[in-house]
C-alpha cells in the first residue's frame, strides 16, 4: 500500500498550478481520458423543471463517486431531482456553461478559476468544496521515501512545466535550498521514477501512487497540504442569478444536500462506488474498477471532513477559505471572502 506521510508545516496554506496542470486532479488512477456524452437524466437545463445540468470538469471517474452513487440510488429521483451529469475533459470548460446558465451548477478543480472568471465578470459564486484538503504531494518509492520537505535537497524532482513555479515556491516556503534540487521536466506518468530517472514527482494521491502500486512499485506520499500548501479544490459554483432565484437556489440546495448523503455512501463502500462510477458513468472510459476504488481509498482522507468537525460535507469554513486565499495570493490571484458562500448547505 503507498505510505502517506502526515506532518505539520510552517503555516497552513496552499496553492496549486494554473488550470492546464489540474487537467490531472481529476484523472484519478490512470488510463484514457476520453469525452463522453451526458450521464444521468436524458435532459437537462438551468431551466424551470427539476431537469438540470451539473458540468463536471474530467471524465466520469470517482472523484464524482458520491454523485454518480446518488444518482444511481435513486437518491436524487427521491428527492424530485433529474440531475445530468455532463463530464469534461482536457479542452471542456465548466465555467462559461455555469455562467450562462446552461448548466445550473459547475464544478471547477481549482478556485483560482472561479476567481480569474470573477474578475473577469462572470458572476458567479463558490458555494462549496468536494476536496477540503488538496492531493498534491511529492510522490516518492517506498524504497527511498521523501518523508519532509528538507529531503528534497539533492534530489532530481519530476515536474511538470506548469508546475514549476508552484514547487519552487513551495520548496523556498519550506527552507528547502533550491540551488541543491535538480528539476526535470515529465509529464504525468510515473516511468521516470520507476526508471530511477528522477528521485520524485510532484502528483495527486489518488493517481501516480495508485498506478505504481498496481505496477508493484509501492509508494510514499507526502502531502503539500501537511507543508503549508492546503486549499479547497473541486469547488461547486453557481451564478448569483441561481442564488437570487428562490426556487433555482432551493434545487441547488436539495441537490446539495442529497450529495451529501451519495458522498457518505459512496465513501463507506469505495468498492461499490468504483462498480457504479465505472460500470455506468464511466463506461466508455477504459478505466478499471480496482484502480478506481484504490484511487477513491486514497483520495478519501482528503474529501472528509477534519476529525471534530460537525459541518456538513461541502463546507467551506473560515480557516479554509482563508487559506484558499492566501494561497491564490502567491501565484498574484487576488480572491476575497465575497467569492464564497455557504448559503445553500446546511
Amino acid at each position: 500500500m503507498s505510505r502517506v506521510i502526515t506532518g505539520t508545516g510552517m503555516s497552513r496554506r496552499s496553492f496549486l498550478r494554473n488550470s492546464s496542470t489540474l487537467g490531472l486532479l481529476a484523472a484519478g488512477a490512470v488510463g484514457g481520458v476520453p469525452l463522453l456524452a451526458a450521464c444521468g437524466a436524458d435532459e437537462g437545463s438551468a431551466g424551470g423543471s427539476n431537469a438540470f445540468d451539473v458540468k463536471l470538469p474530467w471524465i466520469a471517474n470517482t472523484e464524482y463517486a458520491g454523485l454518480f452513487v446518488a444518482e444511481h440510488d435513486k437518491l436524487y429521483a427521491d428527492a424530485g431531482l433529474r440531475p445530468n451529469f455532463i463530464p469534461g475533459g482536457p479542452n471542456s470548460a465548466v465555467i462559461p456553461l455555469v455562467a450562462s446558465r446552461k448548466a445550473l451548477v459547475g464544478i471547477e478543480a481549482i478556485p483560482e478559476n472561479v476567481a480569474n472568471a470573477i474578475h473577469s465578470g462572470s458572476k458567479i459564486k463558490m458555494v462549496g468544496a468536494l476536496l477540503q484538503r488538496s492531493p498534491e504531494c511529492w510522490v516518492s518509492l517506498s524504497s527511498a521515501p521523501i518523508t519532509q520537505p528538507k529531503d528534497i535537497e539533492g534530489k532530481r524532482l519530476g515536474i511538470t512545466l506548469a508546475g514549476k513555479n508552484t514547487a519552487l515556491v513551495f520548496m523556498k516556503q519550506n527552507g528547502v535550498d533550491t540551488s541543491k534540487v535538480e528539476l526535470v521536466p515529465i509529464q504525468f506518468d510515473p516511468a521516470p521514477l520507476v526508471a530511477g530517472e528522477i528521485d520524485a514527482l510532484w502528483g495527486l494521491a489518488s493517481n501516480q501512487p495508485v498506478s505504481l502500486e498496481q505496477q508493484g512499485h509501492p509508494a510514499t506520499v507526502m502531502p503539500l497540504a501537511d507543508y503549508g500548501f492546503n486549499r479547497m479544490q473541486n469547488v461547486i459554483m453557481v451564478t448569483e442569478e441561481t442564488l437570487a432565484d428562490d426556487k433555482a437556489a432551493d434545487r441547488v440546495r436539495t441537490f446539495l444536500e442529497v450529495s451529501q448523503d451519495g458522498w457518505a455512501k459512496a465513501l463507506a463502500d469505495p468498492a461499490k462506488a468504483a462498480q457504479v462510477t465505472v460500470d455506468k458513468y464511466g463506461k466508455d472510459t477504459g478505466l478499471k474498477v480496482e484502480d478506481q476504488t484504490k484511487s477513491l481509498e486514497a483520495m478519501k482522507p482528503f474529501i472528509e471532513r477534519p476529525a471534530g468537525d460537525t459541518h456538513p460535507q461541502f463546507w467551506m469554513t473560515d480557516e479554509l477559505i482563508a487559506q484558499t486565499i492566501e494561497s491564490l495570493g502567491f501565484i498574484d490571484i487576488k480572491a476575497d471572502p465575497s467569492m464564497f458562500t455557504n448559503e445553500l448547505l446546511k
